[in-house]
């Protein structure tokens, strides 16, 4: 079966550049954590790095986890979840259409969570942020469950491989191998593979967005000249903004606020965030314009 090979990780980061020279296998999505951005292991850890992976071309995808107990908490734990989630999504411009999975790391008899209670927190999550955009990754209690009953619109299952019969039948859309461990570039990851029409039908859900355009233009008054971005996903302008205000407090151009993920960084173009701007290109050297240029997003990043 033709499949198209991907990867999850959450030991750190890494760069496209390292996933071009990882030879054995075509990786050609990723599933990154999200929602806590004070965690090393999620993608909005790191800023920027959603858009660095999105433009070198590759499927980026969300799964939210806390530990193998989450499906415990039922519907509003699982609501719950999926509103940590969203808002974290949206810091880093993940787009509003494509899935957040949400996690059962573990046999769910083995942490004593029913199977009822398993879907509620699967309902939860559908009804906080849509069941057309929530997906179940788990082993195949959780995930047969969460097919026969509708609770999640998106599949990854994990354990044994699904057999042609059950891939035909829609049990899984995106397989975890657990027969052993990848190394990339000194980091433990996971080999995942979707199967064939998953990315197809993944991006043909996205909004009719177009890319940033490859000539220096101004958006929200802030950015000039952002990268230009392919691949299927699209931050949102807005998404942009909140990033560059991110990462003007992680460097401590924003007096009074330490917190990235505080209201000040709501992704709306102001007076403060330009003077916050101007100090720091006073302090790297760079030409006081306000904005933002390619230059200035790579140290603001750096």
């Amino acid at each position: 079966m033709n499949v198209t090979y991907g990867t999850d990780y959450s030991a750190g980061e890494l760069s496209p550049a390292d996933l071009e020279t990882f030879t054995d296998y075509d990786i050609r999505f990723l599933v990154r954590y999200i929602g806590w951005p004070d965690n090393p292991k999620c993608i909005s850890h790191y800023p920027g790095a959603y858009q660095r992976h999105v433009q070198a071309g590759r499927t980026v995808l969300l799964a939210a986890e806390g530990d193998a107990h989450d499906p415990a908490a039922g519907h509003d734990g699982g609501a719950a979840m999926a509103e940590r989630a969203v808002k974290d999504a949206n810091s880093i411009g993940y787009p509003a259409s494509p899935p957040i999975f949400f996690c059962s790391d573990g046999w769910l008899a083995d942490s004593g969570i029913t199977v009822a209670t398993a879907m509620s927190y699967l309902d939860g999550a559908a009804t906080a942020m849509g069941k057309e955009r929530t997906g179940a990754y788990g082993f195949r209690d959780f995930i047969q469950a969460a097919k026969d009953g509708g609770h999640a619109q998106w599949l990854w299952l994990c354990g044994s491989p699904p057999t042609d019969t059950e891939v035909a039948n829609g049990l899984t859309h995106i397989y975890q191998w657990n027969g052993g461990t990848l190394h990339i570039h000194g980091l433990a990851a996971d080999l995942n593979w979707a199967y064939p029409g998953v990315l197809d039908a993944l991006r043909k859900s996205l909004p009719a967005v177009p890319p940033w355009p490859l000539e220096p233009g101004n958006y929200f008054g802030l950015i000039t000249g952002p990268p230009a971005s392919h691949g299927g996903f699209y931050p949102s302008e807005r998404g942009w903004v909140q990033l560059i205000q991110q990462a003007l407090i992680r460097k401590g151009f924003v007096p009074g606020v330490t917190d990235p993920n505080s209201g000040w960084a709501d992704g709306i173009y102001r007076d403060p965030i330009r003077q916050a701007v101007l100090q720091f290109q006073q302090s790297v050297g760079h030409k006081q314009t306000g904005n933002i240029g390619p230059a200035d997003w790579a140290l603001l990043l750096s």
